[in-house]
């Protein structure tokens, strides 16, 4: 078609008046939003290694719906006011039992076969039935939260057939699943236009508030035990040049731990500009990328690594210290203090010209960029968080940095 640009069904009246289309928008942003949160709280008590990675993909694939979301409900005259509020209680009360999820399992299951088919159909129907002229940037934001949907759910469902093979028992997430379920309905859907209850579901789990566990977890049956101290590969090469090199593939592999620090500082910091929560979102998705070049790189120079201890300092000892401390201690004190040091460029530079191995040449090329927005990142929230200046936040990323070695050398001297 040459006429409109090419938008099909041009003559068609869409479903959706500017109110009602500013209403269901409203309702996708707060479950983008919700997903988001309850992924960092169960972030750290989550065991497989697969399911992790994608958590943290898939929360940041939230925020960034979200944040586009954000941008345009207030374009269909409708107050920026409204994006501090939670649309229906229904919808606070699924996601408040949703990060009650248990195991690996009931937690996958309710993301991926209750709630985000149920987005999914919802943006479908949307994107079929608004007018296709008057509607463009729903349209377009839509369409890529739905590719991203479509992507999630494809790849949950291998996932969930690996989950409940090592189930204990059948079904053991049923009820949970039923529960989420029933609340969704009760909400009328995802979009509000199904039949609603007239009353709200009652609380099942969450009448006990979620705590986010005091360690990181990982799974017994396919990974080595957690441990404070970095352990490398079991057999080591004789060669010290290569050997550096695989300690530095394994320290890459092993920042998952920065995941589950940073997780645990958007899950408990409530009251912060949703910026914050946006930009921690991509923080957390990029250490998880960065264990990916770790795990990327062993894998291709034939090293087992899943079998190994699993280091998880950066969580453990740091998990019962206030948000403001744990930020500063990682933004501040590990990534900030690798630009002052120029870490992050030896790493590389010695990669390139010493061991010479183009992948993790190239993984540290990137993995140092990614730092100097970690460093920056810190610059901006750390004090925020602190409600105290930069040079002071300084102060107390340096004081926990000495308590956090204290503790490594101490766990190095127990092993």
């Amino acid at each position: 078609m040459i006429k409109f640009a090419g938008i099909a069904n041009p003559y068609h009246v869409g479903a959706y008046s500017v109110e009602r289309n500013a209403a269901v928008l409203q309702r996708y942003r707060y479950l983008h939003e919700g997903l988001l949160r309850a992924a960092a709280g169960q972030l750290p008590g989550r065991e497989d290694w697969n399911l992790r990675m994608c958590m943290c993909k898939h929360l940041y694939e939230d925020a960034e719906a979200a944040d586009l979301l954000r941008r345009r409900i207030p374009e269909l005259r409708t107050s920026s006011a409204v994006l501090s509020k939670e649309p229906d209680p229904r919808l606070t009360l699924l996601m408040e039992e949703l990060v009650q999820a248990r195991t690996d399992l009931e937690w996958a299951s309710a993301v991926y076969e209750v709630i985000k088919p149920a987005m999914l159909e919802a943006f479908r129907f949307h994107l079929d039935n608004t007018q296709q002229i008057v509607d463009q940037p729903t349209i377009r934001l839509l369409r890529q939260a739905a590719a991203d949907l479509e992507a999630q759910l494809e790849w949950a469902a291998a996932l969930l057939a690996d989950l409940r093979a090592q189930a204990e028992q059948e079904g053991e997430e049923r009820e949970f699943c039923g529960v989420l379920r029933t609340m969704l309905l009760a909400a009328g859907g995802v979009a509000g236009d199904l039949p609603r209850s007239a009353d709200v579901p009652r609380r099942w789990r969450s009448g006990t508030p979620y705590a986010i566990p005091g360690k990181s977890r990982r799974d017994p049956r396919r990974m080595g035990p957690t441990t404070l101290v970095r352990t490398g590969v079991e057999n080591p090469p004789a060669d010290p040049v290569l050997n550096e090199l695989v300690i530095k593939m394994r320290v890459r592999q092993e920042e998952m731990t920065a995941c589950d620090l940073i997780a645990g500082v958007l899950y408990t910091q409530s009251s912060m500009p949703w910026s914050f929560y946006y930009d921690l979102a991509r923080h957390i998705w990029d250490e998880a990328r960065h264990a990916m070049f770790g795990q990327a790189a062993l894998e291709e120079d034939g090293y087992e690594w899943m079998t190994r201890p699993q280091y998880t300092s950066d969580y453990d000892i740091n998990a019962e210290k206030i948000p403001a401390a744990k930020y500063a201690w990682l933004s501040i004190g590990i990534e900030e203090g690798a630009m002052i040091s120029l870490g992050k460029k030896k790493e590389y530079e010695w990669c390139r010209d010493e061991a010479k191995h183009p992948l993790m040449t190239q993984f540290q090329d990137y993995d140092w960029a990614d730092e100097i927005v970690h460093a920056n990142l810190g610059r901006k929230w750390a004090p925020d968080l602190m409600g105290e200046p930069l040079g002071f936040v300084r102060e107390i990323a340096q004081k926990e940095l000495d308590h956090f070695w204290a503790e490594v050398r101490k766990a190095e001297q127990q092993a």
